[in-house]
């Protein structure tokens, strides 16, 4: 059988760089129109048959944008095993290379091998067929059907018929019977008119009317020639026959007289066929009594033991189980494609999960509670995790501000006033209550001096508010203020102003410097506070670093047992690390995945492990009946051979045994007849008067001599009648009629050479009379007459070679239709009966080589008086049946174009019923745009055409 099992399309009509990988059995290719059905079915027969010419009926499939153009047929074949047929653009019809697995190539020779020398029309006739052609049949008249149908059940045939008509069209130019244009017929025409003017030419000279009055009178003086022969050949012929009569006569007396002599010879009517039939007979019977002695002693010899119902039933029992055995097969490779399937699921499922191996997730709880659950922890895992995370923010956030209080303390620190101004600032509040007094006792004693003094306090304030907005511009004219203050109140005078020494050097030293020096107490006391809050900051961030602290730890401790209580969680799936709570349904959702695939693995290798065991059980039953190993794709058939060997040898005893029954009983048979012969032989002699059976043929020897005799006598009476002779006293002497005869012969010699003289002479006269009529025209009238001959019997040549060859094609065809058809038709006959629902009984062919159908009720119906439907049945079951008497010598795939589409719900039942049996021996190739019909198969391969194509157009 061979098997398309993968198509590979570089390039070809709409599709590019496209593979459809097939199987055996049924490939259904589904698509809606315009998919590129019909593109991927013509691609298969132009890559194993080669591409059209240019400007043929057929496509040619070119991509109209360019690129590669063709592609490659996987097959296998059951003689040639697997190969790559690969077609590309390159001459007309394509570069084909035919590849095999050890390397070598081929080409268009080892292509035609492979394909058992069928052509593309003769494959298409058979084993490929659309939806086109059978509504095609709807068309035709009940001969043009029966033709195609008979044209497709012989191979070849369809050939001849073209052929044949080629021949017959040739024959039709050449002559037709009442035709004008055919060339013979325009030749007869041209010679006819030739003579006619012939004819004319030889009446137009003068000078024949005296030859050819001449040429009259020899003629009438030969007619009487003629005449005078005719007579004294008559009076020959009567003495000849008188010549004839004398012997006779002769003759007829002496058997008068011997007659006389024999006197009467008694004999059995017959009696020496009859004698010697039966003594035939008696032998024949003696010898067909000893050969069926042998036969018996032969049939014995012969007789096999008796066979082993045992081993026969054990047979019968295990053949039983082929559907068993094929279900487990079929179920056995199911199951390793599935486990290569959820195999690949299962990786990656294991992928995505980050997993080496799926075992412990076989058994693990993946319930909504343990999601849920997982959903929980994980939540507290975060919760806790980001709980630390703030603790550590904080915790940075407070060493951080430490950092800064402890920097901005040391630069306080480095930038405070020295030991001095310190002591200084704790004196001043003391000091300032004893120059406030000093104050008020100087202003009450001079007020003179006013002026000057607030000259001097407004120095003193100009450079207090220089030193603080450090302009040293504005404390020089301060200071220039003071000193000019200073000097008028030197000048003024120092008269006693009722100041002690102490007040006065209180006055002198602190004087107007009131604002500064409070400014500078400020400072000093500023300086501390900053101090001592700067001081207090540090405690209070020492203080809330340390409950942080202890909430951070609380906080890890949380954390750690989070992870721990995740972890432990996790590691019952075999999952380390952490989790987030977002991807826990993902998660669960790829165990369950991962778990529901595990199940069908561990399903599906139930599954196959059982079809191993119900396989190997069968098969080791198989091989020890058998008694030898023996392969699998041949189990069943050597079964099957054994137990025909069993039947056979057990039919053979019984036949023989039966045969040799039959012998005895024709050996007593043939016994009875011997004594039975011998009785009628007795009787024969005793007729006779003969004693025995020298007697016999004696007595039989004078009988026959009588009945010679009055046989003589008769013919001699009836040759007599014959030739007209008189009766005997007429008949003269035989010398007489010699010398009679000799004179007779004179005259006829005379009469000869006169006319021969005469003939001479005429002669003589016509060569003349066409000498004066010959002339230029006339021979080239002749000639042309000669030329127009020849070339007449040349036609007629190719016409007589034409009508043989279209007589051999009509003998090649009836014998083909003899050979091949009434096996197809038979086979037909049985599904087309089943495909109709037994509406229809069989298929006949009928003597005048017609097929027709027989209904239910004996009627038979010529098949263009059939519905659509029905009509299509009956050609679908001539194919199916032709490519199944074909399989040994052409076990190609069968290519159908969406053929059913006419067939009502119970008819397409039964097709796909039929399909299903057949698809044991073919691979089918269905091509559909019904998407009912995509699931209708059992362990179809489905294949959607509309994902293959790339949407470009054809060429043509």
């Amino acid at each position: 059988m061979m098997t398309i099992t993968k198509l590979v399309i570089y390039g070809f009509g709409k599709h590019e760089n496209v593979t459809i990988d097939l199987q055996q059995g049924i490939n259904v290719l589904y698509g809606p129109n315009e998919a590129g059905k019909t593109t991927i079915r013509q691609f298969i027969l132009h890559t194993l048959f080669g591409f059209p010419q240019r400007g043929s009926s057929l496509l040619r499939y070119e991509p109209k944008t360019g690129g590669a153009y063709g592609g490659q047929v996987h097959v296998t074949d059951s003689e040639f095993g697997p190969c790559v047929i690969e077609r590309i653009a390159g001459r007309s019809a394509g570069e084909v290379t035919v590849r095999f697995p050890d390397g070598r190539e081929e080409g268009e020779d080892t292509l035609g091998r492979l394909l058992r020398g069928y052509d593309r029309q003769s494959f298409e006739s058979i084993f490929s067929f659309s939806l086109l052609q059978l509504q095609e049949i709807g068309r035709m008249n009940e001969e043009e059907l029966g033709e195609a149908l008979i044209a497709s059940g012989t191979t070849g045939a369809e050939d001849l018929a073209g052929f044949k008509a080629q021949m017959e069209k040739e024959m039709d130019g050449l002559f037709k019977k009442s035709g004008r244009v055919p060339r013979m017929n325009v030749l007869l025409t041209e010679l006819k008119e030739a003579e006619d003017k012939i004819g004319e030419y030889r009446k137009k000279s003068d000078a024949y009317a005296p030859m050819k009055e001449r040429a009259a009178e020899i003629a009438l003086r030969l007619n009487e020639i003629a005449e005078e022969e005719a007579a004294i050949t008559a009076d020959q012929e009567r003495l000849s026959v008188l010549r004839q009569a004398a012997p006779l006569e002769i003759e007829r007396l002496r058997a008068e007289e011997e007659l006389q002599e024999i006197g009467d010879a008694p004999f059995p009517a017959d009696g020496i066929r009859r004698y010697e039939a039966l003594k035939d007979r008696k032998m024949a019977a003696d010898a067909a009594i000893r050969n069926l002695q042998e036969r018996i002693a032969a049939a014995g010899r012969e007789m096999p033991e008796e066979p082993d119902a045992e081993r026969l039933s054990s047979l019968r029992s295990v053949l039983a189980e082929e559907a068993a055995w094929h279900e487990a097969h079929s179920m056995e490779t199911s199951a390793e494609l599935s486990l290569r399937e959820l195999a690949g699921m299962k990786d990656g499922l294991l992928a995505r999960l980050g997993l080496d191996d799926g075992e412990r997730f076989a058994g693990a709880d993946a319930s909504i509670r343990k999601e849920e659950e997982l959903h929980g922890l994980s939540q507290e895992h975060d919760r806790a995790f980001r709980n630390l995370e703030r603790l550590d923010e904080r915790m940075a956030e407070k060493t951080a501000e430490a950092g800064r209080i402890a920097q901005e303390r040391a630069a306080l620190e480095a930038s405070g006033p020295e030991d001095e101004e310190i002591e200084w600032a704790s004196k001043w509040p003391t000091l300032r209550k004893r120059l406030v007094a000093a104050e008020a006792k100087q202003r009450g004693q001079t007020d003179s001096r006013l002026p000057i003094l607030i000259l001097a306090g407004l120095a003193v304030l100009i450079i207090a508010m220089a030193i603080f907005s450090e302009n040293w511009l504005f404390a020089a004219a301060g200071v220039v203020a003071g000193v000019a203050s200073v000097y008028l109140l030197l000048k003024g005078g120092g008269g006693n102003d009722g100041l002690t020494e102490d007040e006065r050097r209180l006055l002198s030293r602190y004087g107007g410097r009131e604002e500064e020096l409070d400014r500078r107490a400020e400072r000093v006391g500023r300086h501390f506070a900053e101090l001592d809050r700067l001081i207090e900051d540090e405690e209070r961030l020492r203080s809330e670093a340390a409950e942080i602290r202890s909430l951070r730890q609380a906080a890890a401790a949380t954390l750690d047992h989070a992870e721990n209580r995740l972890g432990a969680f996790l590691e019952a799936y075999g999952i380390t690390g952490r989790l987030p709570a977002a991807i826990v349904p993902e998660l669960f959702r790829l165990v369950r995945e991962l778990q529901e695939t595990m199940r069908r693995i561990r399903s599906e290798e139930e599954k196959r492990n059982r079809a191993i065991r119900i396989s190997g059980s069968i098969r080791s039953r198989a091989h020890h009946l058998i008694g030898h190993a023996v392969p699998d794709p041949l189990l069943f058939s050597a079964l099957k051979k054994a137990e025909r060997d069993l039947v056979r040898d057990a039919e053979t005893r019984e036949r023989l045994f039966e045969e040799q029954k039959r012998l005895v009983e024709e050996r007593d048979e043939a016994k009875s007849l011997t004594a039975a012969l011998e009785t009628e032989i007795g009787v024969l002699l005793d007729a006779a008067a003969a004693a025995d059976e020298q007697a016999f043929y004696e007595a039989s020897g004078q009988a026959g001599r009588k009945a010679e005799l009055l046989e003589t006598l008769r013919r001699i009476g009836e040759q007599l009648k014959q030739i007209g002779a008189p009766i005997a006293e007429d008949i003269p002497d035989i010398g007489e009629i010699g010398l009679r005869m000799e004179r007779n012969r004179r005259s006829l010699e005379s009469l000869l050479d006169d006319r021969n003289r005469l003939l001479k002479e005429q002669a003589e006269l016509e060569a003349r009379m066409s000498h004066l009529v010959a002339d230029t025209a006339y021979d080239a009238l002749l000639q042309e007459f000669e030329e127009k001959k020849a070339v007449f019997r040349g036609h007629a040549v190719e016409w007589a070679a034409r009508k043989a060859a279209v007589s051999a094609i009509e003998a090649a065809t009836g014998r083909l239709k003899e050979e091949k058809l009434p096996d197809v038709i038979g086979r037909a006959s049985g599904w087309f009966r089943n495909l109709t629902g037994g509406a229809h009984s069989a298929l006949v062919l009928t003597r005048g080589g017609r097929i027709e159908a027989e209904g239910a009720n004996g009627l038979r119906f010529d098949l263009h008086e059939l519905s659509q439907a029905t009509k299509e049945q009956a050609y679908i079951s001539m194919r199916l049946s032709l490519a199944t008497s074909l399989l040994e010598s052409a076990p190609f795939p069968i290519i159908m174009d969406d053929p059913f589409v006419h067939f009502d719900r119970v008819r397409l039942g039964n097709m796909i019923n039929l399909l299903e049996e057949l698809k044991i021996h073919h691979q089918f190739l269905y091509f559909t745009c019904h998407k009912e019909m995509a699931g209708a198969f059992n362990e179809a391969a489905v294949i959607s055409v509309a994902e293959a194509g790339s949407e470009r157009g054809v060429l043509k």
